[in-house]
């Protein structure tokens, strides 16, 4: 028996899908900080057991393994990760090339006193003598971008660091260049984005490369495809830090596109609520907008990544009051470990999840993935200082406020967009999406929610049902058959699908074709016919589709059929949906159930 294994690791709970072509099963466990690669595991191993296989014949059996993240995501949002030194041309260190000092970057990704300036031309002793003071200064990682017309310098000061402190030297200092993460032209763009690939670098690289060594030394037989921004796979040499960023709120999104052209559903706001961030994506028509040059934190990167915006708000966010008592929710989390105070594993600080289980959302005994159960008694205790011992009032505050927050981030979502939120669907998933989409969608003014069976590993199952895509781009020069370059690029897509270890004859293959005139197409028949208009530039993707299970994952779960009628908690598959008052729900498909406010 063969499987193919989609797994969403999130900050506080790592997700699994996994088809053996005939049904579906799922699986959650929560993420181990300390040792990210044991959620893997034991996430796999929950999905031996739901096919009542070995981990060993289980492994042994998988013929695709795709893993997103949201580690990358969860590290600039709540301002974890690695520090990092950056070398500019002297005068550069404060405006890093941008218009504005102190350039957006500083004080976000990098320090502004872990920047050094260097003259292109400058000796070796004072090249290393800026590296040495950067390594005594904690950084982990430097980046080198000198202006455009200096790329030659900069790879003769990789060299020089080289050779000083060799790579098989314990104080060998890893060092990237900017261009070789972005090869773009603005100095500003290139440089914040090779900032932010070194500020994520580190922990993604250990994550990933360990992961997929511990697999194949489990029995793994085929190559780890980690999932990207862009909705693409690849194996792990061909991958950036700064590429997995977002990639796990990027398969749900892609998911939501799918099950919105399904439905119907014109407009919608995907709903990503997990244990430390939420995420929002916006799909119209059936598709989504990639955003080439998004800002992230307000640092504008080259990066093809999804209209996603994530809010530091999820089950896990901790809750404080200010010294005027109004109360705030995250974006700082306690994770899994030790999670909410209602976990019972030593948390002590009040959370999202405490406000729950007091206000009676989750309920004192419930058992959740991981043997995790329930405390109400540890909830309460966490929360009375919220409001003077009034666990009843504080837990109200904190959803007040986690709502409120929640409901602005819609709000300037569909603001920015031209859309009312009359004309919009909710679509609810992620750990914590149904028990608060309700209540949120009300805030925001939007009438209707639509939650799902096992919502809580939505992104997961999208993970494992997208298509492995390949695609590449090249500029055609005058003196270029532009057929020719177009049969390179499709030989490059079909050999990476091959080494990934997929049936390249199988791929969907298109092409797109840009002319000077701006005038574009999608044949290559009449490629060259007009002199005057010759091609430019030329696009091709090669995609593979896995097949889908033949089972619904909903037929098994028992998604109710009868209409339901607000206020009502819905338990489907371990997972609440919190009906609100005035709204009534009914089940539509197999494992999707639609929210309406009443008139």
């Amino acid at each position: 028996m063969t499987y193919s294994v989609g797994i969403d690791m999130g900050g506080t709970f790592t997700d699994g899908y996994f088809s053996d072509g005939e049904q579906a099963k799922v699986a959650k466990v929560p993420t181990t900080h300390f040792d990210l690669t044991r959620s893997v595991m034991a996430c796999l191993a929950e999905g031996a057991e739901a096919f009542d296989a070995s981990p060993e014949d289980f492994l042994a059996g998988i013929d695709l393994f795709r893993l997103a993240t949201t580690i990358g995501t969860n590290a600039v949002v709540t301002g974890t990760g690695d520090p990092v030194g950056l070398m500019v041309e002297a005068g550069a260190e404060k405006s890093l090339y941008g218009p504005s000092e102190p350039a957006p970057a500083l004080g976000v990704f990098v320090r502004p006193e872990q920047v050094a300036g260097v003259d292109p031309e400058a000796a070796a002793e004072e090249v290393l003598a800026l590296c040495r003071d950067l390594v005594r200064q904690g950084v982990r990682q430097t980046v080198v971008s000198l202006r455009t017309q200096h790329r030659d310098a900069e790879a003769g000061l990789r060299e020089l660091v080289r050779d000083r402190y060799p790579v098989h030297y314990l104080r060998s200092m890893p060092l990237t260049l900017g261009w070789e993460t972005a090869d773009v032209e603005d100095d500003d763009l290139r440089t914040s984005t090779a900032v932010l690939n070194a500020y994520l670098s580190r922990p993604m690289a250990k994550l990933l490369y360990r992961t997929e060594g511990l697999l194949q030394q489990a029995g793994l037989t085929v190559p780890l495809l980690a999932a990207r921004s862009d909705g693409t796979f690849s194996r792990m040499p061909r991958t950036t830090a700064i590429s997995t960023y977002s990639s796990g709120p990027a398969a749900g999104l892609g998911l939501a596109a799918v099950v919105a052209r399904d439905h119907g559903d014109a407009a919608v706001v995907a709903f990503d609520m997990g244990g430390t961030t939420l995420d929002l994506g916006l799909v119209r028509n059936g598709t989504y907008e990639v955003d080439q040059g998004p800002e992230i934190r307000g640092v504008r990167v080259s990066l093809p990544v999804p209209g996603i915006v994530s809010v530091g708000l999820g089950g896990s966010s901790i809750a404080s009051r200010s010294n005027s008592g109004t109360v705030t929710v995250g974006p700082a989390s306690v994770g899994a470990v030790p999670g909410p105070a209602a976990f019972g594993r030593g948390g002590t600080e009040p959370t999202l999840t405490d406000a729950d289980v007091v206000a009676g959302l989750l309920a004192d005994g419930q058992e959740l993935p991981g043997d995790i159960v329930l405390d109400a008694a540890s909830a309460s205790a966490a929360l009375a200082p919220l409001a003077d011992g009034d666990v009843a009032a504080a837990a109200r505050l904190v959803h007040e406020a986690a709502h409120a927050k929640a409901a602005s981030a819609i709000g300037d979502l569909l603001s920015r967009s031209g859309i009312g939120p009359a004309e919009v669907t909710l679509y609810a998933f992620g750990g914590a999406g149904g028990l608060h989409a309700g209540a949120i969608a009300d805030l925001a003014g939007i009438g209707r929610v639509r939650s799902f069976a096992a919502g809580g590993v939505f992104s997961a199952r999208g993970v494992a049902e997208a298509a492995v895509e390949q695609r590449y781009e090249a500029v055609v020069e005058s003196d270029d058959d532009p057929v020719e370059v177009i049969d390179q690029l499709v030989a490059r897509c079909r050999l990476d699908l091959e080494s990934e270890g997929l049936p390249a004859v199988e791929a969907h293959t298109t092409v797109a074709v840009h002319h000077r005139s701006g005038r574009s197409q999608s044949e290559v028949a009449g490629i060259g016919a007009d002199p005057t208009d010759p091609v430019v530039r030329v696009e091709v993707a090669s995609n593979w589709q896995p097949p889908a299970p033949i089972q619904a994952l909903g037929a098994a779960n028992s998604v109710p059929s009868d209409e339901i009628v607000g206020a009502a908690l819905i338990n489907i598959s371990g997972a609440v949906h919190a009906i609100p008052a005035g709204w009534t729900a009914r089940r539509e498909g197999a494992d999707s159930l639609l929210w309406e406010r009443s008139a």
